[in-house]
Protein backbone atom coordinates (compact mmCIF):
# COMPACT_ATOMS: atom_id res chain seq x y z
CA UNK A 1 0.00 0.00 0.00
CA UNK A 2 1.54 3.66 -1.06
CA UNK A 3 1.46 6.28 1.40
CA UNK A 4 -1.11 8.81 0.97
CA UNK A 5 1.06 11.90 -0.84
CA UNK A 6 0.46 15.52 0.38
CA UNK A 7 -0.22 17.03 -3.27
CA UNK A 8 -2.21 15.16 -5.93
CA UNK A 9 -2.42 17.18 -9.40
CA UNK A 10 -5.17 15.24 -10.16
CA UNK A 11 -7.17 17.22 -7.67
CA UNK A 12 -5.82 20.65 -8.05
CA UNK A 13 -7.40 23.45 -9.51
CA UNK A 14 -6.50 25.50 -12.36
CA UNK A 15 -5.30 29.26 -10.95
CA UNK A 16 -7.98 32.25 -12.12
CA UNK A 17 -6.30 34.28 -14.14
CA UNK A 18 -6.15 37.54 -12.74
CA UNK A 19 -7.27 40.73 -14.49
CA UNK A 20 -4.96 42.69 -15.95
CA UNK A 21 -4.48 46.44 -16.26
CA UNK A 22 -4.34 49.40 -14.38
CA UNK A 23 -6.83 49.41 -11.00
CA UNK A 24 -10.30 50.09 -11.59
CA UNK A 25 -11.65 53.21 -9.26
CA UNK A 26 -13.52 51.18 -6.62
CA UNK A 27 -10.13 49.41 -5.91
CA UNK A 28 -8.37 52.94 -5.62
CA UNK A 29 -10.80 54.26 -3.30
CA UNK A 30 -11.03 50.94 -1.00
CA UNK A 31 -6.79 51.16 -1.08
CA UNK A 32 -7.00 54.90 -0.04
CA UNK A 33 -9.13 54.24 2.78
CA UNK A 34 -7.69 51.11 3.82
CA UNK A 35 -4.45 52.90 4.09
CA UNK A 36 -6.29 55.97 5.84
CA UNK A 37 -7.78 53.62 8.69
CA UNK A 38 -4.21 52.22 9.30
CA UNK A 39 -2.45 55.68 9.83
CA UNK A 40 -5.68 56.87 12.42
CA UNK A 41 -4.98 53.64 14.10
CA UNK A 42 -1.51 53.62 14.16
CA UNK A 43 -2.07 57.56 15.53
CA UNK A 44 -3.63 56.06 18.24
CA UNK A 45 -0.76 54.13 19.42
CA UNK A 46 1.38 55.30 22.12
CA UNK A 47 5.33 55.58 20.63
CA UNK A 48 6.27 52.68 23.46
CA UNK A 49 3.37 50.19 21.79
CA UNK A 50 4.44 51.18 18.04
CA UNK A 51 8.39 50.57 19.13
CA UNK A 52 6.77 47.02 21.00
CA UNK A 53 4.90 45.90 17.59
CA UNK A 54 8.17 47.18 15.46
CA UNK A 55 10.73 44.60 17.80
CA UNK A 56 8.25 42.44 17.81
CA UNK A 57 7.62 42.36 13.91
CA UNK A 58 11.27 42.38 13.26
CA UNK A 59 12.45 39.64 15.74
CA UNK A 60 9.37 37.54 13.88
CA UNK A 61 10.82 38.37 10.28
CA UNK A 62 14.44 37.60 11.72
CA UNK A 63 13.01 34.05 12.66
CA UNK A 64 11.29 33.26 9.50
CA UNK A 65 14.25 34.12 7.49
CA UNK A 66 16.38 31.93 9.71
CA UNK A 67 13.69 28.63 9.45
CA UNK A 68 14.21 25.77 12.07
CA UNK A 69 16.83 23.30 11.47
CA UNK A 70 14.63 20.40 9.83
CA UNK A 71 11.86 22.63 8.63
CA UNK A 72 12.98 21.40 4.98
CA UNK A 73 14.14 17.99 4.07
CA UNK A 74 17.59 17.74 2.16
CA UNK A 75 16.71 16.35 -1.44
Amino acid sequence: MQPLRTYNPVMATSPKPRPKGPWTPEEKARNERVNRERARRDLEKSPEERLEETIRLSKFINELRQGMPGDVRPR
